[in-house]
């Protein structure tokens, strides 16, 4: 009888035991589960306690030293000096600049064209003011070598050389001496007035100009010409070489 009692009782104990060990377990689970519950309103609030605090504050820690490690190396990376405008500013500064400079390169373009323009009109003009200026010498000495009077051949001569070349100067006096008889025995004169004249070619150094003339001749000895003489028209070539400033005749050519 006392074995079985003793049977009873021990395994009474033991149920009793297992059933304390269920409780606390039970209330360790809880516990847990309560801390848990805690610990994910903390994390969702931004704070933390327990192990998840500490790892929300490594976690903000890191997050701080990245900031400042980001910020170390802008820094690092940056040459601008203590006081420099914003890079708005010196992007404003920098467009306006190109702006600036693209504007004058225009002006000096328009400036260029205009200039080439001047220029052009300007040698044109020199060109025709050179052309004209051989014109009217071509005419004036055509004049001048055709106009005569018999008997006062020196005033011709003077003039012929004042207005010419040397050479031919010399060349035209010789070659005129057979016509200058024939002058002389008819007692003739002779004027020439020069109407038109073209430039036929031009140079810095020479000029070919033809020259219409009309010419008069009178003679008291010929009773066959009239009382105001014979008019007649001719065409010379003027050839004009340039001595310096003036121009010089030196050939002249009937056609």
């Amino acid at each position: 009888m006392g074995d079985g009692s003793d049977e009873r009782d021990e395994k009474a104990g033991s149920a009793g035991l297992d059933r304390e060990g269920l409780l606390a377990e039970n209330r360790a689970r809880r516990a847990q589960l309560r801390e848990d519950e805690e610990a994910k309103a903390a994390r969702k609030n931004g704070t933390g306690v327990g192990v998840d605090g500490e790892q929300h504050d490594a976690d903000s820690a890191v997050g701080d030293s990245a900031a400042i490690d980001g910020a170390a190396i802008d820094g690092a990376g940056a040459t601008e000096p203590a006081g420099a405008p914003p890079a708005d500013t010196r992007a404003t500064a920098s467009k306006t600049l190109v702006r600036a400079l693209a504007a004058s390169t225009v002006i000096l373009a328009i400036a260029a064209i205009v200039l080439g323009v001047l220029l052009a009109v300007s040698a044109s003009k020199s060109d025709d003011s050179a052309s004209q200026e051989a014109v009217n010498t071509a005419k004036d000495y055509a004049t001048t070598v055709l106009t005569y009077q018999s008997g006062n051949y020196s005033d011709l001569d003077r003039r012929i050389r004042g207005i010419s070349t040397p050479q031919f100067a010399d060349q035209y006096i010789k070659s005129s001496q057979a016509a200058r008889t024939g002058n002389d025995a008819a007692q003739a004169t002779g004027t020439a007035k020069a109407l038109e004249a073209g430039v036929i070619s031009m140079s810095d150094d020479t000029a070919e100009v033809l020259v219409a003339v009309d010419q008069n001749v009178k003679s008291p000895l010929v009773p066959a010409l009239a009382k105001d003489g014979i008019d007649y028209q001719s065409r010379v070539k003027i050839t004009l070489t340039r001595d310096g400033d003036e121009w010089k005749l030196s050939n002249l050519e009937v056609v």
